[in-house]
């Protein structure tokens, strides 16, 4: 199948893309930056942003499906609408089969107030409004979180798996390439469509059994310590200046109400749906083992 491919340059999105080429599909990303198309030979590359309706307009002619992804980080929430109206627009002009939707996240059943989350339910609408058929995907929290700095450099420099969830919570983590393992069978499947599901990892686990998994792969004893919200959002500003006291917030609902935190993901019917393998924790960690080695191993 010819498929056009959105954020194949990000971490979310590039994973697809692989997955995509792996299983024989016809390829195309769209980059606002074609030197950042990296590991994806054999995939055709057309120049062009989400904001701009010619450039999505040429990206999508003569493909069948789009694997929709829409930046989490834009200069405002109404902007990843715009990007998802522009992208469906395209599509439809283009006679697109099928439309495949990382939502990045869950999708509330009523507003939050908080637009960032918000946006999702006004592009889920727009998606079923287009006419176009679709599969959305609606994912737990990745697992790459982890490699961030807010949680990566405990790991490496004192042995211990720092997150701002208390013990109660427990959550379901997913790998970023088990997303392109659910779009590889979408793809396959057109007849699923419509559906709109929720989807995680195998393992609902809360700080506590991460570390343990986190031990067991890296082959020495890693703790568990309940990060203040507060102390995270300040870690997470370092790296995405603005973003940490909204985080800060969200991650304060965990303390507060750790059960409705926690994921309540029906895995089990998810798999009904799409049979396929997923990626545990221990699995996870062993492939990224470098990059929490300790620092007398880097130095060694």
């Amino acid at each position: 199948m010819k498929i056009l491919s959105y954020g194949a340059t990000g971490s979310q999105g590039h994973p697809v893309a692989q997955k995509l080429l792996a299983a024989a599909h016809q390829v195309r990303v769209l980059t606002r930056d074609p030197s950042k198309v990296q590991g994806l030979d054999g995939a055709e590359v057309i120049t062009g942003d989400m904001s701009d309706q010619a450039s999505l307009k040429t990206a999508s002619e003569g493909q069948e499906g789009v694997f929709l992804h829409i930046p989490f980080f834009t200069p405002s929430p109404t902007d990843g609408l715009t990007y998802a109206n522009n992208a469906l627009a395209a599509a439809k002009d283009a006679g697109v089969k099928l439309v495949v939707w990382n939502a990045s996240g869950e999708i509330s059943e009523a507003r939050s107030g908080n637009p960032a989350f918000d946006v999702r339910l006004d592009i889920l609408e727009a998606i079923q409004n287009s006419g176009i058929p679709y599969i959305v995907l609606q994912p737990t929290a990745y697992m790459e979180n982890f490699l961030g700095p807010w949680t990566r450099e405990e790991i490496v420099n004192d042995n211990t798996f720092a997150y701002p969830t208390p013990l109660e919570v427990k959550m379901a983590w997913i790998a970023t390439e088990d997303i392109g393992t659910f779009a590889v069978y979408a793809f396959a499947h057109p007849e699923l469509a419509p559906l709109n599901l929720k989807v995680s990892g195998p393992e609902r686990l809360n700080g506590e059994e991460i570390a343990e998994r986190f031990s067991r792969a890296l082959g020495r004893e890693i703790t568990f310590r309940a990060m203040p919200p507060e102390e995270f959002g300040e870690k997470l500003d370092a790296v995405f200046p603005g973003m940490g006291q909204g985080a800060a917030q969200g991650y304060a609902m965990a303390y507060e109400h750790p059960d409705r935190f926690s994921s309540h993901v029906d895995l089990e019917a998810a798999l009904a749906k799409m049979p396929v393998e997923l990626t545990t924790l221990e699995q996870w960690v062993t492939k990224h083992a470098p990059a929490f080695a300790t620092s007398e191993v880097e130095h060694a």
